[in-house]
């Protein structure tokens, strides 16, 4: 049972990867689901491993028009509000829109890489001082990144390219890896990606990437795939696979990638 209180109907595995009695829509609410620490579904109505995988499809999506969004934000805000202030109030609506997952993760990532990998959650008890100066010096990054890039076009296409490829970085950070601690994201990671899902949401989040914003677009396509490759070989050397709470702190690592690029570019 969802919280809006309709009934999901639940998919035997026996049905298999191609079947769709349950239909995109579950699979993009399963998206939304993964990307935040909200609970948007009951833990009985989070599908099957598979499902979760497949759902994985339409991250891009989800993060773009995050970025719209956010990027309206922040353009109906320049009139009253230095650019400062606006980099702060855009961060801090998609760390909310989130929960805090992203930076969450870069506090469980950075906890996990300094002691080995730790046992299942137990909720905020389980990371140290490390963890939260961590996380708040690379929240403090992207705002001062953000705050770099002051002409309009620019900051909605660092917003709307950072949102996107951020999400969709769980899909190829964890391809071909072995799947290890299930916590993490919103919904439980068990790995199960396949090309189909890797293949597609790469030509959306990229198609998009380069169609959209042309040679900044190029750069920064370059750039994400360069951290991705570090991340995937830093994953599998020390963890032997990806966890999910690595996969969330990509996720942050990535998007402040891109925001640093832009900046960069932009000045």
């Amino acid at each position: 049972m969802c919280l809006t209180g309709l009934p999901i109907p639940m998919q035997s595995e026996s049905d298999g990867r191609g079947s769709s009695t349950i239909g995109s829509g579950f699979e993009v609410l399963l998206a939304l689901a993964t990307l935040t620490l909200w609970p948007i579904l009951d833990e009985r109505a989070v599908g099957s491993p598979a499902q979760r995988a497949r759902a994985l499809v339409f991250t891009p999506i989800i993060g773009f028009f995050a970025g719209v969004v956010l990027g309206l934000i922040d353009h109906a805000l320049r009139m009253r509000f230095t650019v400062g202030t606006r980099s702060w109030a855009v961060v801090i609506a998609a760390a909310l829109a989130m929960l805090f997952l992203q930076w969450r993760g870069i506090a469980d990532l950075f906890e996990a890489l300094r002691a080995g990998v730790r046992p299942a959650s137990t909720g905020l008890a389980r990371i140290g001082p490390g963890g939260v100066a961590v996380a708040m010096t690379a929240f403090a990054l992207e705002v001062l990144m953000l705050s770099r890039i002051r002409e309009p076009a620019s900051r909605t296409a660092a917003l709307v390219m950072s949102s996107m490829l951020a999400r969709w970085s769980i899909v190829p950070v964890a391809y071909g890896l072995k799947a290890r601690e299930r916590w993490g994201l919103g919904l439980p990671f068990e790995g199960g990606i396949e090309f189909r899902e890797f293949a597609i949401s790469s030509v959306i989040a990229l198609g998009l990437t380069l169609a959209l914003y042309a040679d900044v677009g190029l750069v920064v396509t370059v750039v994400v795939a360069l951290v991705t490759l570090g991340l995937r070989f830093l994953f599998s050397r020390r963890f032997g696979g990806v966890p999910g709470f690595a996969l969330a702190g990509a996720s942050a690592i990535i998007e402040l990638a891109v925001i640093m690029t832009v900046a960069t570019l932009a000045t």
